[in-house]
């Protein structure tokens, strides 16, 4: 068949990005302000119980903001007044300034992050929905050979009996004609099943992941808000431990953000390259002063042998090797050593060794440790353990690079792991 006669989902494509994408806007919207009177009502039922020993929800309230300034100020000055119940009921008038202004800017923090992934999906949707849709156009194409067979009913009786005992939800659902007339439109159904399948098991991993791994921050980040808005603002150490504790998890969720995104645009295939000559003996020599500067509870050393270059960008290439080098130090004990080393392997490929004298890791966790949210147990057990994203997206950029990672490791001896990259070519 032609091109011209082929058919094309572009448009169909961008109508249903179009739909999908407002559609989603407003849950977004919908959500967040879900969100915003749920928890307005909650502090508010918090702060009733706490004055009045007889609740009633039928009681008089009322919610004034401040006068003047920017709508800020005005929530920093809010108040809250409701009368007690009964003939000689009393009228509290409590400050919700401070509640109010910090669950404000949490909500601009949490719409922000979801507008940003909002406006990926538009530019990103028409083309990963197309891509979905091409098995379509392949079933399409296939059923039109078919009907240009002129097959008998018994065959196409066949086929509509095989579609009817398919069932979508098991993994190994499979297509199963047994003709080879309909070897083509057996083979294009199957391979949409299969895709269908591995989406959507990427989809709710993937989601399920993220999504405990941003509940702990903010748990956190509610709970101690919480506290300095019920009694914290007047005691200095209770103040003092929340800002700290906010600030840490507020870091965190930048971090982990961050990290998805990342991994989110190497998918799409929207994350930027721009690779150049450089020598793997001069960052290497950069990073071992910087991280002997930043990190002064380890003993950093540097073998340089031979003075190898290549042809990547500079920037994730650092970055990759920096992912290593910090994981190295979560896990290896205060005064010991971490090896950094350049050397050339029996290919002939130049490699870089970041070599520890930590815990190790069980030969049942290397296998996996480059896998999404993957975290060992004793990483798990770490107050030093991250999110798990680290080592993929060192991985992810040593695979763009045409590179691969290596791992040897002895438990309670010590970890290394090796990037290995291909020597430039006269061409590039």
């Amino acid at each position: 068949m032609s091109k011209k006669e082929k058919p094309r989902s572009t448009s169909i494509a961008r109508r249903i990005n179009s739909h999908l994408r407002w559609q989603q806007l407003g849950n977004m919207i919908g959500g967040d302000f879900v969100i915003l009177l749920l928890g307005t009502m909650f502090w508010c039922y918090l702060a009733e119980t706490e004055r009045v020993v007889d609740w009633r929800p039928w009681m008089q309230r009322s919610l004034t903001l401040g006068e003047g300034g920017s709508f800020y100020q005005m929530l920093r000055a809010a108040t809250y007044t409701f009368t007690a119940p009964g003939l000689d009921g009393q009228t509290f008038t409590v400050d919700a300034g401070v509640f109010f202004s910090t669950f404000f800017v949490l909500l601009i923090v949490l719409f922000s992050i979801q507008f940003f992934g909002w406006i990926v999906k538009c530019v990103s949707g028409t083309a990963e929905i197309r891509r979905f849709l091409k098995p379509i156009d392949d079933i399409a194409l296939a059923a039109e050979r078919v009907s240009a067979q002129q097959l008998d009913a018994s065959k196409f009786r066949s086929l509509e009996e095989a579609i009817g005992h398919i069932n979508a939800a098991m993994p190994d659902a499979k297509l199963s004609v047994g003709d080879a007339e309909l070897a083509g439109l057996e083979t294009a159904v199957n391979n949409l099943i299969a895709r269908m399948h591995e989406t959507y098991r990427q989809q709710v991993r993937f989601v399920d992941d993220a999504s405990h791994e941003l509940r702990t921050p903010i748990a956190v980040i509610q709970g101690y808000a919480n506290m300095l808005d019920r009694w914290g603002k007047e005691d200095e150490t209770v103040l003092n431990e929340s800002i700290a504790a906010i600030k840490t998890e507020s870091d965190h969720m930048k971090t982990l953000v961050e990290q998805l995104l990342f991994l989110a645009r190497g998918d799409m295939g929207r994350q930027q390259f721009q690779p150049e000559h450089i020598s793997l003996r001069d960052m290497l020599r950069e990073i071992h002063e910087e991280s002997e500067l930043i990190d002064s509870a380890h003993l950093y050393a540097l073998q340089l042998q031979n003075t190898a270059s290549v042809y990547a960008d500079p920037v994730m290439l650092k970055q990759a090797v920096r992912i290593l080098v910090d994981n190295a130090a979560k896990y290896t004990p205060a005064g010991n050593k971490i090896l950094l080393r350049l050397r050339e392997n029996e290919k002939g490929m130049p490699c870089i060794d970041v070599q520890d004298t930590g815990i190790g890791i069980a030969e049942k966790d290397v296998v996996h440790m480059f896998e999404r949210f993957y975290r060992s147990d004793a990483a798990r057990s770490s107050k030093e353990g991250g999110s798990g994203l680290g080592l993929s997206i060192a991985k992810w950029i040593v695979e763009q690079h045409g590179g691969y990672l290596k791992v040897i490791s002895s438990e309670g001896i010590g970890t290394r792991v090796s990037i290995c990259l291909p020597a430039p070519t006269q061409n590039s």
